[in-house]
Order: C-alpha cells, then sequence, then structure tokens
C-alpha cells in the first residue's frame, strides 16, 4: 500500500470512527499525545487529549445518526506528516431534527510506530453566498 492509500485509510477510519459514535473507536484514531488538536464548527480551538476527547463525547452524546458523503479530498504527504482536506457533506440527526451541513476539513496525520494517527482536525462551515462565480480551488 503506498503512503497516499495508507493516508486515506487513516482518513477512512476517522469517519467511519466519527460516523460510530463510538468514543472507543474515535480514540483508536486519534495520537494519544498532549500536543493535538481538534477545531469543531463554530466552537473554540481545543488542545490536549483530555478535551478533544471529551468533545467527542459531547458530540456523541447529543447526535441520534451522522452520516458522512465526502467529496474533491486533497492529500499531501511529506515525511511523517501527511494532510487531507476535504468537503464533508454531511446528514446528522439530533434533538432538534435532521441538519445538512457542508464542512471543509482539514485533517492531520502522523506516522507513528502503528501507523498513521490524527494530530489535528479543523472543519470550517461553508458559506451559502453565492457570488456568481465557482468558489475558489
Amino acid at each position: 500500500m503506498s503512503e497516499r492509500e495508507a493516508v486515506l485509510e487513516a482518513n477512512r477510519a476517522f469517519y467511519s470512527a466519527f460516523q460510530s459514535l463510538d468514543i472507543e473507536q474515535m480514540e483508536k484514531v486519534w495520537l494519544k499525545e498532549p500536543t493535538i488538536i481538534c477545531i469543531h464548527p463554530g466552537w473554540h480551538r481545543l488542545v490536549g487529549w483530555g478535551p478533544v476527547m471529551e468533545s467527542w463525547e459531547r458530540i456523541f452524546e447529543a447526535t441520534f445518526e451522522i452520516r458522512f458523503e465526502l467529496a474533491d479530498p486533497a492529500v499531501l504527504v511529506s515525511a511523517d506528516l501527511a494532510v487531507v482536506v476535504v468537503q464533508e457533506n454531511l446528514t446528522q440527526k439530533n434533538a432538534d431534527g435532521i441538519m445538512r451541513t457542508e464542512v471543509l476539513a482539514t485533517n492531520v496525520y502522523r506516522r507513528s510506530g502503528s501507523g498513521w494517527h490524527m494530530v489535528v482536525h479543523h472543519g470550517s462551515p461553508i458559506a451559502a453566498a453565492d457570488f456568481g462565480e465557482p468558489p475558489l480551488q
């Protein structure tokens, strides 16, 4: 398996853990270090294992179901770091009903002895503004 394919597999594992709403699966995806960073759409930056995992627990507790359709993945691999930028088209069910959202995500992975693990997740909502031009690539 190429490095690019291994990184994409790690990225698939992240979204599989997210869709499972299972904190144990999510913990397996992340590198267990005090320097990991997570920025959920609309949230402040979270740093460190405790705050990052607590945020996933809160999201999972408030979500009945979530499904992702990923589009346009861009992958950069350099030595022991890799970046995946992808559009998340998600459908989420929670106490407020069904929500559909588009998010641009930047996922950063670091290679460790046991493979590629997430060290940064940053999700940004896509604005619905229409300026008569295609989005910048």
